[in-house]
C-alpha cells in the first residue's frame, strides 16, 4: 500500500470515528427529550417541612473588585430576610482598590453585628479560597452554609422557607434556580436569559427525580457537617460550587431541589463575558471528570459512590460539551476533505460520516429548542429563535474549553463582571466562529455548485459547520449595537443634563441682573 492510499484510509477512518461520535452524541442527548416527553410538566414543589426549630444558618458572600453598589443591594437583601438565627460573612479578597471594599466594610459596619467583613489583600483558590476562608470565620452555631453570589439580591422568605429541608438527616444541600433580573427588555440578555433557563426547567426537573441535581454556588443552602466532612470547597476547580455537589451526593446524602425563584441576580453585560462564563464552566467540568473519573466506575466499592442514575445524570449533562470539542476536533477534517473535493484531489463521499453527524447534531439542536422552548416553556417563536442562536453560539467556545481541559495548565479563574462594559469592537468577539463559518459556507457553496448533487457529502457537513458557528457573529453584532445604542442614550442624556444646567446658570444671571428671584 502506497503512502497515499494509507494517508487517505487513515483520513477516512477519522472522518468516520469522528461522525460516528456526532451521532451517537446525539442519540444520547436525544434520551433527556424523550424523558421530557414522558414525564411532562414538573409537579408542583411540595412545600419544605416546618422546622422544629430554626437552625443557625452562616450566608457567605464572597466578593473581588465588585462594584460597591451592586454588593450594597445584596447585603441590604440578606438584612431584611424573615428569619432571626442567621450571619453573614462577607469576604473581600484580592481587591487593590480600597474605594471599591471601604465603602462594603462601612455598609457592614452600619448593618450590625450580624454581618462580618473581612479583606484579605492576597488569597490563593479562586471563589473556593475565600469560601474556605469564611468557613473557618463561621460562627460555632451555625448548623447550615449558605453561600450567596454577590449580585443577588435573596426574598425575605429564603430561609424561612427552606430550613426545613434539613430537618431530615440525609438532605446535604438544598439548591433553588439561577434567575435573574432586568433582562426583558435588553438584546443580548433575553436570548441569553432562555439559554440559561432551559437547564433549570428541564434538566434539574429531571435530575431532581433521581437524587441527581446539580449544586449551584449562586443561591445554595449546605449542611456544615456534610462540607466539612467533604473536605471544604475545591480550590483547585474553577468550579468549585458542581465539584463539592458531587462529593456529597457520592458521601450518601441527597440533594433537593426547590423549583421557586428566591433570588435574582445579573446576566453579564457582554457578549464576551458570557462566553467566558461557559468556558469556565466548561473546563471546570473536565477538571471533575479527570479528578473523580473513579466515580463512574462500575461497582465501585467504598464510602464514596455514586447510584447509576446519578452517574447517568452528570455524564449526560457533560455530554453536549463532549460534542461541541468533537465538532472543534473534526473541524479541520471537514475542512481538508472539502477543499480536497473541490480540486479534485479526493471523492466529496469522504466526508459522508461527517455529514451525517453534523446533520445529526443541528437537527437535534433544533428539535431540543422547538420541544423545550415552545412545547414545555411556551415561548414565542421570537423568544424561541433567540435562545437557539445563543445555544449554537456557543459551539465554539464549548469545544474549545472542553479540549483546553484535558490540558494539564494552570487555568484562569475569569469572574463574571457584575457592572456594565464596553463591548470589544463589532464582531471582535466573534471573530474565529466568523472567519471559520465563513470558510465552512463559502466551501460548502463551491462544492455543491461544482459538483452538484454528489457534492453534497462534504457539502452538509460544512453547512452544518456554517449553521453552528455563524450565529456566534450574530449574538457579537445585536451585542456590539446594543452597546453603540446605549452609548448613544448616555450622550444624548449628558447632553441634556449639560442643556439643563446651561439654562439655569443663563436664568441665574438674569435675575442678577434684574433683581428677579429665579423659579426651580
Amino acid at each position: 500500500m502506497s503512502p497515499l492510499t494509507l494517508a487517505a484510509t487513515a483520513f477516512t477512518a477519522l472522518a468516520s470515528l469522528l461522525g460516528g461520535l456526532l451521532v451517537a452524541c446525539s442519540a444520547a442527548e436525544a434520551l433527556e427529550l424523550l424523558d421530557l416527553l414522558r414525564r411532562g410538566r414538573r409537579r408542583a414543589p411540595a412545600a419544605a417541612p416546618a422546622a422544629a426549630e430554626r437552625p443557625f444558618v452562616s450566608l457567605h458572600v464572597p466578593i473581588c473588585a465588585e462594584p460597591p453598589e451592586v454588593v450594597a443591594r445584596t447585603l441590604l437583601a440578606l438584612d431584611r430576610l424573615d428569619y432571626d438565627a442567621y450571619e453573614v460573612v462577607v469576604v473581600d479578597n484580592n481587591t487593590p482598590d480600597e474605594a471599591l471594599w471601604r465603602p462594603i466594610e462601612a455598609l457592614c459596619r452600619r448593618l450590625g453585628r450580624r454581618f462580618r467583613f473581612y479583606h484579605v489583600p492576597r488569597l490563593a483558590g479562586f471563589k473556593a479560597g475565600a469560601l474556605n476562608f469564611a468557613l473557618r470565620h463561621t460562627s460555632r452555631d451555625a448548623a447550615i452554609v449558605g453561600v450567596v453570589d454577590c449580585d443577588y439580591e435573596i426574598a425575605p422568605r429564603y430561609l424561612a422557607d427552606l430550613v426545613g429541608h434539613f430537618g431530615d438527616a440525609q438532605v446535604g444541600f438544598v439548591q433553588t434556580p439561577q434567575n435573574y433580573r432586568d433582562w426583558h427588555a435588553d438584546r443580548l440578555a433575553r436570548p441569553c436569559y432562555w439559554e440559561y433557563w432551559q437547564f433549570f426547567a428541564v434538566s434539574m426537573m429531571l435530575r431532581e427525580r433521581r437524587n441527581a441535581i446539580l449544586m449551584h454556588g449562586t443561591m445554595g443552602l449546605v449542611r456544615r457537617d456534610a462540607l466539612v466532612r467533604a473536605g471544604g470547597w475545591a480550590e483547585w476547580c474553577l468550579t468549585e460550587d458542581s465539584e463539592l455537589g458531587l462529593r456529597i451526593l457520592a458521601a450518601g446524602y441527597r440533594g433537593v431541589y426547590e423549583a421557586r425563584t428566591y433570588g435574582r441576580g445579573l446576566i453579564p453585560y457582554t457578549y464576551r463575558a458570557y462566553k467566558r462564563q461557559r468556558r469556565r464552566w466548561v473546563i471546570g467540568g473536565v477538571q471533575q471528570i479527570r479528578r473523580h473519573a473513579g466515580l463512574f466506575l462500575p461497582r465501585r466499592a467504598g464510602p464514596r459512590r455514586l447510584t447509576r442514575m446519578q452517574k447517568l445524570h452528570y455524564l449526560q449533562g457533560w455530554l453536549p460539551w463532549f460534542r461541541d470539542g468533537v465538532i472543534i476536533a473534526a473541524m479541520p477534517v471537514t475542512l481538508g476533505a472539502g477543499a480536497a473535493a473541490l480540486v479534485g484531489w479526493e471523492s466529496p463521499l469522504t466526508a459522508l460520516p461527517l455529514s451525517i453527524g453534523l446533520a445529526c447534531v443541528v437537527l437535534h439542536v433544533a428539535t431540543r429548542q422547538l420541544v423545550i422552548c415552545r412545547k414545555h416553556l411556551a415561548l414565542s417563536w421570537r423568544d424561541t429563535l433567540g435562545a437557539a442562536l445563543a445555544v449554537s453560539s456557543l459551539t465554539w467556545t464549548v469545544g474549545t474549553a472542553w479540549l483546553a481541559g484535558w490540558i494539564d495548565l494552570a487555568h484562569v479563574f475569569h469572574r463574571t463582571p457584575k457592572h456594565p462594559q464596553s463591548e470589544p469592537r463589532r464582531m471582535a468577539a466573534a471573530r474565529g466562529e466568523l472567519v471559520l463559518g465563513a470558510l465552512a459556507l463559502l466551501l460548502g457553496v463551491g462544492i455543491t455548485a461544482k459538483l452538484g448533487a454528489a457534492g453534497l457529502a462534504a457539502g452538509v457537513a460544512l453547512f452544518g459547520y456554517a449553521a453552528l458557528l455563524l450565529p456566534a457573529a450574530v449574538m457579537a453584532h445585536v451585542a456590539a449595537a446594543r452597546a453603540t445604542l446605549e452609548k448613544n442614550r448616555g450622550r444624548q442624556a449628558a447632553g441634556a443634563r449639560q442643556g439643563a444646567s446651561g439654562g439655569a446658570a443663563t436664568t441665574a444671571r438674569h435675575a442678577a441682573r434684574t433683581g428677579h428671584s429665579a423659579v426651580a
